[in-house]
């Protein structure tokens, strides 16, 4: 009996959970309209002042939910955010940093108030209750120099 190759396991994981190219943190600004299909979101572009960068708003129908997405001159995507009753899909909305902030979360146990993951290239702040969900979430590297961390709410 002729054997057949068999996928090792970690491959077909591998493959069963690749993530799409859409407008994720540090992904580019050009997939934003595919994640907001993808998430049955409205999206509209908003003026973020001073020209710093762009800024996108994606609203669900039922308005109980806005994800921001911020992007540079060049269209990476350096910064989103979040706030509403419902929580966005975070393992979308942070693309390959969702692992290193579900890592986090588990070393750190169950919290209440505020939630705060400080690394060198990606900085997230969460918080919320049921029905009111806030977060930020953006990399250090890739944020313009002239804009403050506090602006991408």
């Amino acid at each position: 009996m002729p054997r057949r190759p068999i996928m090792s396991l970690a491959a077909c994981l591998l493959v069963g959970f690749a993530v799409p190219g859409h407008a994720v943190l540090g992904g580019n600004e050009a997939d934003i309209p595919i994640e907001a299909a993808a998430a049955r979101m409205q999206i509209r572009p908003v003026d973020s002042g001073n020209g710093r960068y762009r800024l996108h708003e994606m609203r669900d129908g039922a308005a109980r939910s806005l994800v921001r997405q911020y992007s540079r001159a060049d269209g990476k995507v350096f910064g989103v955010a979040w706030d509403g009753a419902v929580k966005p899909d975070l393992g979308r909305l942070l693309g390959p940093y969702y692992a290193r902030y579900i890592d986090a979360v588990q070393v750190a146990g169950r919290a209440r108030g505020t939630r705060q993951i400080v690394g060198s290239d990606f900085v997230i702040v969460v918080s919320g209750h049921m029905r009111h969900f806030t977060g930020a979430a953006w990399l250090p590297g890739l944020k313009p120099a002239d804009v403050d961390p506090a602006e991408i709410r």
